[in-house]
């Protein structure tokens, strides 16, 4: 665990040196293009570099139309209301708020600080001919155009290969946890590391997720969409998984039901790793609920509570089970063959992850 987490630390560092290596040489370099051309103002280029590759790739494009859509209204106000108030601290105010009004109404607030850094550059001249209006509009091109450029640079193999094993890591844990959880209803010794174990494996997820929603929006392929839905579909199980420990732990004492569910949590284990919809647990759990509604009606107070938490019990594992149908229907072909491929299949033999997990 250890190990793994020093691994995770070293791979979010080099991250954060090749977004700090693509913004500082893409804002020289396009700060040197502006003074190649002759450019007024050519330290804005730079800005707009730095300001534009903070975003994703896919995220860059659309900044990019934005920018040059809103741009064309900031010329428009700069042009109006600068000639018309004379003093000019006045007339950037005004700018900026009927601004921040157009951002906000159109949902384009990313633009706003490189509009206002046009509006600036406006700020400072007092002649708003055809030759400034290129100036500003060479700017704005050069900068978005090295973002664009700069963006382009990304190492979607080595993206690739990781989250697979993320994939396969988080398929091992869930077999583990769902070991545990066999081995309570079992033996009803309390395994107080359970309750952090799912708590850490949620935190990680939702890591995941987020190093998967940024994978998908740099690239312009449709199938990374399949990492994003995988580690939602395990969130929303553990989710579920955290909430039926938590029940199984108020059952004071196991009814004799409890053994069909112990069963069936083993078949759940030892499908884990399959990557087929679960038809054979859904139809064993549907037997389950049939046995269990032609029971005698329990004796007991103490009996029917223990009962009816199995029930509820039953009805989270339906969750559970119908979070990875979902999963797996709203996959598309590549995306499947993607999740069926041997790639994601080289884990751990799924007796050896439950001893680790039972010690």
């Amino acid at each position: 665990m250890e190990k793994r987490g020093r691994e995770m630390n070293r791979k979010k560092l080099k991250k954060k040196w090749i977004l700090a290596l693509k913004i500082g040489a893409g804002s020289a370099l396009a700060i040197f293009l502006a003074h190649l051309f002759s450019l007024q103002n050519a330290m804005g280029a730079g800005t707009i570099t730095l300001l534009t590759l903070l975003t994703t790739k896919r995220g860059t494009i659309k900044l990019t139309a934005q920018r040059l859509a809103t741009f064309v209204v900031t010329v428009l106000l700069c042009s109006l209301i600068y000639p018309l108030l004379h003093s000019d601290f006045v007339a950037f105010g005004v700018v900026i708020f009927f601004l921040v009004l157009v951002t906000e109404f159109t949902n384009t607030q990313a633009t706003l600080s490189v509009n206002a850094l046009i509006a600036m550059h406006f700020f400072t001249t007092t002649t708003y001919d055809a030759a400034f209006l290129w100036n500003e509009t060479a700017l704005l091109l050069l900068g978005i155009t090295i973002a664009i450029v700069f963006n382009m640079f990304n190492d979607y193999r080595a993206t690739t290969v990781d989250l697979v094993q993320k994939v396969r890591d988080t398929d091992t844990k869930t077999l583990e946890l769902l070991a545990q959880i066999v081995d309570y209803m079992k033996s009803q010794k309390t395994h107080t590391h359970l309750w952090k174990d799912l708590a850490s494996l949620e935190n990680e997820l939702q890591d995941f997720l987020r190093e998967a929603i940024e994978f998908q929006d740099n690239t312009f392929s449709s199938h990374p969409q399949y990492f994003v839905e995988y580690f939602q579909m395990r969130i929303r199980q553990y989710h579920v998984l955290h909430a039926l420990h938590y029940e199984i732990r108020k059952i004071r004492t196991m009814p004799a039901q409890a053994a069909i569910i112990q069963e069936f949590l083993e078949v759940c284990c030892m499908k884990v790793f399959e990557h087929e919809k679960p038809r054979l647990q859904m139809e064993i759990l549907s037997e389950i609920f049939a046995v269990m509604k032609r029971e005698p009606m329990p004796e007991t107070r103490e009996e029917f509570e223990s009962r009816a938490l199995l029930y509820h019990i039953l009805m989270d594992l339906e969750d559970v089970l119908n979070a990875k149908e979902q999963f797996i229907a709203s996959l598309d072909p590549k995306a499947l063959a993607l999740y069926r491929s041997d790639t994601t299949k080289q884990v751990i033999p799924v007796e050896e992850a439950m001893t680790k997990a039972v010690f």
